[in-house]
């Protein structure tokens, strides 16, 4: 029997106001080929991913670390309201290891000028060691080539 190890758990919280219509940002959050070009990183290139954005379907997306390190998660769409919100479940494997499970949401409202996208999760960290602090900084990093992304869209 191996070691119980142990487990933290957070919240995650995410809000950018993106200079862009909600249809835009709505397709770059939900398309794959959208989704390919900002969900990735200097460090990471992705190496397999699908995309079912129903009620029930599923993304995966899998990568590779520079280190050699993979990684697999797998998402569970739950709720999926185009241009408003979507609520979804995710699993997060890192080197052949459960890591997290997460619960998280997006919302898409307007603004003056453009759209707000608000992200929240619930996450548990199965390894211990990694926590929300480190859950906050990864979702930030993804947020700003999304940004970016989307304003070059625009």
């Amino acid at each position: 029997m191996s070691p119980q190890r142990s487990m933290t758990h957070g919240t995650v919280e995410a809000t950018r106001l993106i200079g862009a219509p909600r249809a835009t940002v709505d397709e770059a959050w939900t398309a794959l080929e959208r989704r390919r070009k900002w969900f990735a990183g200097p460090a990471w290139t992705g190496i397999g991913r699908s995309m079912d954005l129903q009620v029930g379907g599923r993304e995966v997306a899998r990568g590779r670390f520079v280190s050699g390190i993979e990684t697999i998660v797998t998402a569970r769409f739950h709720l999926t309201e185009p241009r408003v919100r979507l609520i979804y479940a995710f699993d997060m494997h890192v080197d052949g290891e459960h890591f997290s499970v997460s619960l998280a949401g997006v919302e898409l409202g307007d603004t003056p000028g453009g759209t707000e996208l608000r992200t929240t999760g619930d996450a548990f960290f199965l390894p211990g060691g990694y926590d929300v602090d480190e859950r906050q900084e990864g979702t930030n990093f993804l947020m700003d080539p999304f940004t970016a992304h989307v304003s070059a869209l625009a």
